[in-house]
């Protein structure tokens, strides 16, 4: 697949099964996070951003399309919705 515009194609990271201190965390904790963490996959054309593929990002979940494909599931994020970029 390959991001069409300003979109980023991102794998999602697997959301963390316990907190830092240990607490196991619920499946439903995750899904009420409204910034996600992911690595791109590939870049549109009109994006202008200065992200390439490999680079960890932080985006929001809410301008974020979740696709499950062949090799798993992918979110095609708008550019206006990646918050950072992760060193």
């Amino acid at each position: 697949m390959a991001p069409l515009g300003d979109r980023i194609l991102v794998r999602p990271r697997e959301a963390d099964a316990k907190s830092a201190g240990g607490v196991l965390l619920s499946t439903s904790a995750a899904s009420m996070q409204d910034a996600l963490v992911g690595t791109v996959v590939a870049v549109g054309d009109e994006v202008e951003l200065g992200v390439a593929a490999g680079d960890a990002v932080l985006y929001s979940k809410y301008g974020s399309s979740d696709i499950e494909g062949p090799d798993g599931v992918v979110s095609f994020v708008a550019q206006k919705s990646v918050m950072a970029k992760l060193s």
